[in-house]
């Protein structure tokens, strides 16, 4: 299917274990961008043969179990996003199917030129599809995360985890995840984004970050001790 015969709806693709418990937020996500897709990392079509294109076979080499993981669940998760967009004939095989961009570390879905952004944690990868610039992530509900956040907060977003009613593991998580997909929406390095990203308000649902001078609106949703957060390039 041609790239102007893209279904122009929104799409979106589910794949719980059994034991999964439901999302909050997770529809405000869903409206907040073109198509996503959220994989448990278990699910068994994340098994098989034949999954990479000759680019990223080649990327995957001398990759660890745990990073070949996150990795070949991302490819899986952009390739679905491609077929449920319509982008790439139901029939065509997933090793034909790219999903890294020109510079081999961006994703991209298969020959569109629609924005796109993959994040994965121990238990869940999502992909998320735009017609404009969007980061996602998709981090853990932790101590750690915690702890970590005060390495490299602002102190009024130190403020914001210690007086959110979210309690701070929550509050943190979010905190960290904006920093996380505000450099990817925004194409800047992890510790740039900590330093000139801003967190300004966090809530359950949507919170709000400003980057010079202009802020953009959040959104969040939580499941199975997992928090996704999507920003799209959309200001407010």
């Amino acid at each position: 299917m041609a790239k102007n015969e893209m279904n122009p709806g929104f799409t979106s693709a589910f794949l719980p274990q059994e034991d999964d418990l439901p999302w909050l937020g997770i529809e405000g996500l869903r409206s907040a961008c073109l198509g996503m897709v959220l994989i448990d990392i278990e699910a068994p079509i994340l098994a098989g043969d034949h999954l990479f294109t000759p680019r990223e076979g080649a990327r995957a080499l001398g990759m660890g179990s745990r990073r070949l993981r996150g990795f070949t669940a991302a490819r899986v998760a952009l390739k679905m996003l491609s077929h449920h967009l319509g982008l790439v004939e139901k029939s065509r095989p997933d090793w034909t199917i790219e999903t890294l961009g020109p510079d081999g570390v961006s994703p991209c879905l298969a020959e569109s030129d629609i924005y796109c952004s993959a994040s994965h944690s121990n238990r869940f990868v999502v992909a998320v599809a735009h017609r404009h610039p969007v980061g996602v992530d998709l981090e853990r509900v932790s101590e750690k995360v915690m702890r970590t956040c005060r390495l490299f907060l602002k102190s009024t977003e130190l403020d914001l985890i210690s007086l959110s009613p979210l309690g701070p593991e929550r509050t943190a998580t979010r905190v960290w995840t904006v920093k996380e997909a505000a450099a990817k929406v925004l194409r800047l390095h992890l510790l740039d984004s900590f330093r000139e990203v801003e967190v300004v308000r966090v809530s359950e649902k949507e919170g709000v970050m400003r980057y010079r001078e202009k802020a953009y609106l959040v959104k969040h949703a939580e499941g199975n001790g997992q928090v996704i957060t999507l920003i799209s390039g959309d200001v407010l």
